[in-house]
């Protein structure tokens, strides 16, 4: 049971980074080459997805409550 559910969060952290992996990688122009694609970070990401996963949200939540946080200067 507990493997199953290790196994679960394992693969969707891993399609998360893939995701974000693939969206990043359409905003990089590399002067006229077409079909960019991005062949060890894959590896990478799926191996380290978890760890990756982790850090990403950490991140975005630190973006937003600084964000907030000046919002809520700017108010007063």
């Amino acid at each position: 049971m507990t493997q199953n559910i290790i196994i679960a969060v394992w693969i969707l952290s891993a399609i998360y980074c893939i995701y974000k992996l693939n969206k990043r990688s359409k905003s990089i122009s590399l002067d006229g080459v077409i079909g960019y694609t991005p062949g060890l970070e894959v590896i990478m990401v799926v191996l380290l997805g978890p760890l990756l996963a982790v850090i990403d949200i950490s991140l975005t939540w630190i973006r937003i409550y600084k964000e907030a946080e000046e919002a809520r200067r700017r108010a007063k």
